[in-house]
C-alpha cells in the first residue's frame, strides 16, 4: 500500500505510534512535575513558617487549612502584580 506523501528512501515522515506514545507520556508526566514541584515547595514552606497552620492541619487530619492558605496567597501575589501593572 502506498503512503499519501512519500519519503524518498520509503520511510514515512511520521514516527512511529509507540515513539508518539511514549513522547506523548514523557512530556504530560514533565508537565506534572513541572506544574508540582513548586506548589510542594510552597506547601512545606508553609507547613515550616506557619506553626499555626501546621497544628490545624495536624489536628483536622486535612490538607484543605493548607490548600486554603496556598490558593490565598498565590490569589494575593497574583493581585500584587495586577496592581503593580
Amino acid at each position: 500500500m502506498a503512503t499519501p506523501y512519500p519519503f524518498p528512501g520509503g520511510f514515512d515522515r511520521r514516527p512511529r505510534t509507540t515513539e508518539r506514545m511514549i513522547r506523548t507520556t514523557f512530556n504530560v508526566v514533565a508537565l506534572g512535575v513541572f506544574v508540582a514541584a513548586p506548589v510542594a515547595a510552597v506547601a512545606l514552606w508553609l507547613l515550616l513558617t506557619n506553626p499555626v497552620l501546621a497544628n490545624e492541619v495536624a489536628d483536622s487530619n486535612s490538607l484543605m487549612p493548607l490548600m486554603r492558605t496556598l490558593v490565598v496567597s498565590v490569589g494575593r501575589a497574583i493581585a500584587a502584580v495586577l496592581a503593580y501593572l
